[in-house]
């Protein structure tokens, strides 16, 4: 590919994180469980496919977005320093944003300060070749999930308890530990996400052979992986039921959705059995590669199927143009609306305002507000020294 030339947008990737940031509103807005007339517990339709899958491929997005953005500042001019300043700064200030809006609502596990890191960490796999990024986040997810179980085994209890900000800097111990092994998006795994994002950004994802390739690739691995993970898992039922200390008949729902009133799945952790557990956020083997394996399908369906789509796939892709303005916005409305509007109501609130925006920065071809503001302030907008310097007197 010629690094020089403009490529054309990739409305498949824009539609992607439209369908991420659809996924995690479900997540904030619905409950993952049900109680049944029996008493029983069930997982509802967002436990089941929406939760642990939509933050997974918003991680995955950012390691795509970050190859793009690279690319498009090497075609500006930019020195490798520079790029390297543009992404450092862009990283500080998402995590920095975070910050700010994480205490306005601790309902939900705010991803931001764990996105900026990762922005600030991938820039380091942006020099290998695009065979061994492959095998460095094949590998990372493979391995990472194994090291990990114990690990936050030992360190249980050691997180925050709340999303990270300022004064967390005065503990530095724990917000690292939080961070990286025992908070609910740790680093330790997730930054392979962030791998594979860079190494699907440095396919032709404009390839329909490329798109369809992924669609099907993804699409087996993920249903493989839920199948292994689930009669490997069936073998365990009893003892899943004796450590989380709920009836046998509530164990299917509390693995799916990873937690029930008052019951997580981490007196489980210490069994070794505990990797293969088909559950949305449980950092297990399976689900780390069954996610992963998601958001490729996602990503290649979507490049496949909202380039033809013509108005309604600009549509769709405008709306996905503005990702972090989505999430920080629904961050910050949904304490003013869950107290005073069923569930219901307020997704139709937050898909209707994401519909808007959608609608306007398609007609427009502009950036999303907070979008355009992180790249103004990491100096994405500004021109390469030299670019319109005078040339040398003769």
């Amino acid at each position: 590919m010629d690094p020089t030339s403009k490529p054309p947008r990739l409305l498949g990737v824009d539609a992607a994180r439209l369908a991420a940031i659809l996924g995690m509103f479900a997540a904030h807005v619905f409950s993952l469980y049900e109680r049944g007339p029996e008493g029983a517990y069930s997982p509802t339709f967002t436990g089941a496919v929406a939760s642990g899958r939509a933050s997974v491929l918003f991680m995955v997005l950012a390691g795509v977005s970050l190859t793009l953005l690279t690319r498009s500042l090497a075609r500006k001019g930019f020195s490798n320093p520079k790029v390297y300043s543009v992404l450092a700064l862009r990283a500080l200030i998402i995590a920095v944003l975070g910050m700010l809006i994480g205490p306005s609502n601790e309902g939900v596990a705010v991803i931001l300060v764990h996105y900026g890191l990762l922005f600030l960490l991938l820039p380091l796999a942006l020099r290998l070749s695009r065979a061994t990024v492959w095998v460095v986040s094949a590998l990372w997810l493979l391995i990472m999930p194994i090291l990990w179980r114990p690990l936050a085994h030992a360190w249980a209890g050691q997180d925050l308890g709340h999303n990270p900000t300022f004064t967390d800097l005065l503990t530095p111990g724990l917000l690292l530990k939080d961070v990286l092994v025992t908070g609910y998006y740790p680093l330790m795994v997730w930054f392979g996400f962030g791998l594979l994002g860079i190494a699907l950004g440095r396919t032709p994802l404009v390839s329909p052979a490329t798109a369809a390739k992924l669609a099907v690739g993804g699409a087996g691995a993920a249903l493989a992986t839920l199948a292994l993970g689930w009669v490997a898992t069936s073998r365990f039922f009893d003892q899943i039921a004796a450590a989380a200390q709920v009836q046998l008949s509530d164990v299917g729902a509390l693995v799916v959705a990873g937690r029930l009133p008052r019951v997580t799945l981490d007196p489980f952790m210490a069994d070794p059995a505990y990797l293969w557990m088909p559950t949305a956020h449980s950092t297990s083997l399976v689900f780390t590669l069954h996610a992963a394996a998601c958001a490729v399908a996602a990503i290649g369906v979507m490049q496949l199927v909202v380039p033809k789509l013509g108005r309604l796939g600009a549509f769709l892709a405008g709306a996905g143009r503005a990702p972090l303005t989505l999430y920080a916005g629904h961050i910050l409305l949904l304490p003013l609306m869950q107290d005073y509007l069923p569930p219901m109501t307020i997704w139709w609130i937050l898909c209707a305002a994401t519909a808007a925006l959608g609608l306007w920065l398609a007609l427009t071809k502009a950036t999303g507000p907070l979008e355009y503001v992180v790249r103004v302030l990491s100096g994405a907008d500004a021109e390469p020294p030299g670019k319109n310097a005078a040339p040398p007197p003769r």
